[in-house]
């Protein structure tokens, strides 16, 4: 499952993330295969290039890469069978931690078809939430990517709008939206009422 890579979205309302998430690593067996879905580190970008030289030729590169490992170290996962990378994918946050963005997924081909994808938009997501300000989640997919379209649909995505030539003549984006409810934090009153109660209980 390969999205589109938004290079768009990183501009000077992006920062780096030094938010601490607790993303567990995520094993899934079906039949033979079994698929492992973690954070990255520093010592997978080698077969991260490799792997988006021959998923995302002409949408990755070496440049485009270093730069969303500076910008989010912590929103960047990979997927890997029998400790070979396998897939990889990043989210981003702006400035101001309210709106989130899925930047790009890949998957190497062999792999592709077994809910691998959906692995990492779920993982990501997970993530991002972790951020207590975070409303909107956002992410641009070719028109003709029906599997993406389908897979972000399943977690509650809609189409916000289109975009003509978003990256260039004739190459269209939708930009898909995902609402955010805020976490509703208790107020002390009602903390106080709680404590109450359950003393006289």
């Amino acid at each position: 499952m390969n999205f589109t890579v938004l290079s768009h979205a990183i501009h000077s309302s992006f920062i780096p993330v030094c938010y601490s998430v607790n993303v567990r690593a995520n094993v899934q067996e079906a039949g033979r295969v079994e698929v492992r879905i973690e954070r990255v580190v520093r010592d997978d970008f080698a077969e991260m290039i490799t792997l988006a030289d021959m998923t995302l030729p002409d949408r990755m590169n070496l440049h485009e890469l270093k730069k969303y490992m500076e910008l989010f170290p912590e929103l960047i996962f990979k997927a890997t069978y029998n400790g070979q990378l396998i897939g990889f994918s990043c989210a981003g946050i702006d400035m101001y931690q309210t709106t989130g963005w899925l930047l790009f997924s890949n998957v190497s081909k062999e792999f592709q078809g077994q809910g691998i994808g959906k692995r990492l938009i779920e993982t990501r997501l997970q993530a991002l939430r972790q951020f207590p300000t975070l409303r909107t989640v956002q992410v641009t997919v070719s028109e003709t990517n029906a599997s993406s379209i389908r897979a972000l649909s399943a977690y509650g995505f809609r189409l916000a709008h289109a975009e003509q030539d978003y990256y260039g003549p004739g190459k269209h984006r939708n930009l898909m939206e995902l609402s955010i409810l805020p976490v509703v934090q208790p107020t002390a009153a009602s903390s106080s009422w709680e404590e109450k109660v359950h003393t006289q209980i």
